[in-house]
């Protein structure tokens, strides 16, 4: 499961998460490791979400009354959803899912232990391995930082593999 940040314009028109420009990347991104959001096998399928489910006045960063006013669905989307790895795109879902201040620059590069923030979801649920990567828009804005995208979705391809053989992701 990958979860964003909030729709952007076309997205908030469609009603469908990454959908404009940083879709289309992220669609290319996710094939050159063998993963699809319409992958018919769920080994290779992400199922996609965002942190908040509308699109902030100005398409400006989503305030922190906003996330955690949406905090407690995301999670419990997560929870119904049961995806075996969580995909953290951009630093809002990174520090929002984690709980963390850390920039996105920090909390990249390695797996991270994502458990529900929400009381009441805490105790139903189990740790879901989690990686942090750069959006696509902001890709898209600094191009000079798509190796290391690349560098993250080889990590996830990885721990993918790990998890499909049942081993823990290191």
């Amino acid at each position: 499961m990958l979860v964003g940040e909030a729709p952007g314009a076309d997205e908030d028109r469609i009603g469908k998460p990454f959908v404009g420009v940083s879709g289309q990347l992220l669609d290319k991104i996710l094939g050159s490791i063998g993963l699809s959001r319409t992958g018919e096998n769920a080994d290779d399928s992400v199922y996609i979400s965002n942190i908040l489910n509308w699109r902030p006045p100005g398409n400006r960063t989503p305030a922190p009354g906003e996330i955690d006013v949406s905090l407690p669905f995301i999670e419990r989307h997560i929870q119904l959803v049961k995806p075996d790895v969580l995909i953290l795109c951009g630093g809002v879902s990174a520090k929002a899912l984690l709980g963390r201040v850390d920039g996105i620059t920090k909390l990249r590069k390695m797996w991270h232990s994502y458990s529900p923030q929400t009381a009441e979801l805490r105790s139903e649920s189990s740790e879901i391995k989690a990686l942090a990567t750069f959006h696509p828009s902001y890709l898209l804005r600094t191009p000079a930082h798509k190796r290391e995208a690349w560098a993250d979705m080889l990590l996830l391809k990885q721990g993918i593999k790990q998890t499909i053989k049942g081993d823990n992701i290191t």
